[in-house]
């Protein structure tokens, strides 16, 4: 079971038991909470997000604080993001496709440098857009080798201690003489369904940047986490070949509807170095601690199931809640900037290693997920790179750059990495107004399972994506 995309595949377990006492937590729960988005600023974003070794305006707060230090002029900045997530879902090669927006506060912060005899001293405080969950996927094709209603009961399985959703809406029965489920719909049905995510993570933060020697600097960046999330899931299935017709089994039509919907809050620091070693050339490192994430979540579920005579059953799961934690990894980013005359070329490397993501003051069954992410995941090495001109020196830039972000999951081909372009410009008005505009084009491959069931080991409901996203990011910055 996997969803790089950001999304879940919930309440497997949940499924199981008509009272709501499962968990809706899964590893894929820690890596969205782990993941961090595009970034903050729209220079950076032109770079190819590869701004750790440049890191010379109020985005330095999120990429590499030692960067404020360079900063001479105060600074206030804001910036705006639209995303757009597009995803052609196939099952069983009949596409479908879907897509969501979003439009998002990006950045709002103030940076102040405080007067020194020498070298400097400069603070920042700010709001910044971590990541934003915005995805969506649909689907609807013929699956002529499971049904769900097999991953609720399967036929001739050991009864369960509690009543499942296929008992309660007479898609399958407990054959008390055998202590066995009878359930005959094994297959041959068209299934759909729509899965729309929201929500993001919001940095609130404070930091600074020193210079402790010639052209070093040291910088912290403190941040206090917030955010939500949420998921829809209206999956179906539809007998339109009439293939079950005898009585009690006359099926027609099931519909399944799963929310969640969470609250998120934590913090966390980074600490930064950065060398500028010639004039517009720089070398920056960064250490991200682990986030600590607080989680109050809220699920629900219901469903029915429609006969060919017209019977019609419903379900009603009731809503549960949980609290849990969950640690995100450390990140280490190393990153350079080098000028030659009006161009500057940037590269930076980004190391997380995923399997150190952990779920933390919950229940045993969700603690034992830890086990399973030491074995699911790997560590990754993100590449970046950028280039800028300055077609009017001070006045007018253009820029653009490439991002690889290497799938987090062991054994992943290369299509399932993350692939951004992204492109971009900056003017300078009077030397203290400066607009900057970036772009990135994202494109990657991944899959999701409706339900957890295979044969022979190959999941019969897998639904395969092909991802695209268009994010313009435009900020403005006045400086004084």
């Amino acid at each position: 079971m996997k969803n790089y995309s950001g999304s879940i595949i919930i309440l497997i377990m949940l499924l199981l038991s008509i009272s709501f006492t499962a968990m809706a937590q899964y590893p894929e729960d820690v890596l969205r909470l782990s993941t961090p988005g595009v970034g903050v600023g729209a220079r950076s974003f032109g770079l190819g997000m590869s701004y750790t070794g440049v890191a010379n305006d109020f985005s330095a707060l999120y990429w590499n604080p030692a960067g404020l230090g360079q900063l001479k002029m105060n600074e206030f900045s804001f910036g705006m993001s639209q995303l757009g997530y597009d995803n052609t879902g196939t099952l069983y090669n009949e596409g479908a496709s879907f897509s969501n927006n979003s439009t998002n506060l990006n950045s709002l912060g103030l940076v102040y440098s405080i007067p020194t005899t020498q070298g400097s001293l400069v603070i920042a405080l700010g709001y910044s857009r971590q990541s934003d969950f915005t995805t969506g996927l649909s689907f609807q094709g013929f699956n002529p080798k499971s049904s769900i209603i097999q991953n609720w009961a399967p036929d001739g399985a050991p009864l369960t201690p509690d009543v499942t959703i296929a008992e309660y809406l007479k898609l399958a029965y407990a054959d008390t003489i055998s202590q066995r489920f009878i359930s005959p719909i094994h297959d041959s049905l068209t299934q759909n369904g729509t899965v729309i995510e929201g929500g993001g993570i919001n940095n609130y933060s404070i930091g600074g940047g020193v210079e402790v020697g010639p052209n070093l600097f040291l910088g912290l960046s403190l941040n206090v986490l917030g955010g939500s999330y949420s998921y829809e899931r209206n999956y179906g299935e539809n007998d339109l070949l009439n293939y079950y017709q005898t009585f009690p089994y006359d099926f027609s039509s099931l519909s399944l509807l799963e929310n969640v919907e969470s609250d998120i809050g934590g913090f966390n620091a980074k600490v930064g170095l950065l060398y500028k070693y010639a004039p517009n050339s720089r070398i920056g490192v960064t250490i991200k601690t682990p986030s600590w994430i607080s989680v109050h979540e809220t699920f629900s579920q219901s469903a029915s199931s429609t006969f060919d005579d017209g019977y019609h059953l419903t379900y009603d799961g009731g809503t549960g809640k949980d609290d849990y934690d969950v640690t995100t990894p450390f990140v280490f980013s190393v990153g350079a900037s080098y000028a030659i005359q009006n161009l500057m070329l940037t590269g930076e490397v980004e190391y997380t290693d995923w399997t150190q993501m952990e779920f933390r003051n919950a229940s045993a069954d969700v603690m034992a997920y830890n086990t399973l992410i030491k074995s699911e995941f790997q560590p990754t090495a993100n590449l970046h790179a950028g280039a800028e001109y300055e077609l009017i020196p001070g006045s007018f830039q253009i820029r653009g750059g490439f991002a690889y972000l290497p799938s987090p999951y062991n054994g992943d081909p290369s299509d399932y990495a993350k692939k951004y372009i992204t492109g971009g410009v900056s003017f300078a008005l009077q030397n203290s107004i400066i607009i900057e505009l970036g772009y990135a084009h994202g494109f990657w491959k991944n899959y999701r399972v409706n339900y957890d069931y295979s044969i022979n080991n190959v999941q019969t409901a897998r639904v395969d994506e092909d991802i695209k996203t268009n994010t313009i990011l435009g900020t403005v910055s006045y400086r004084f």
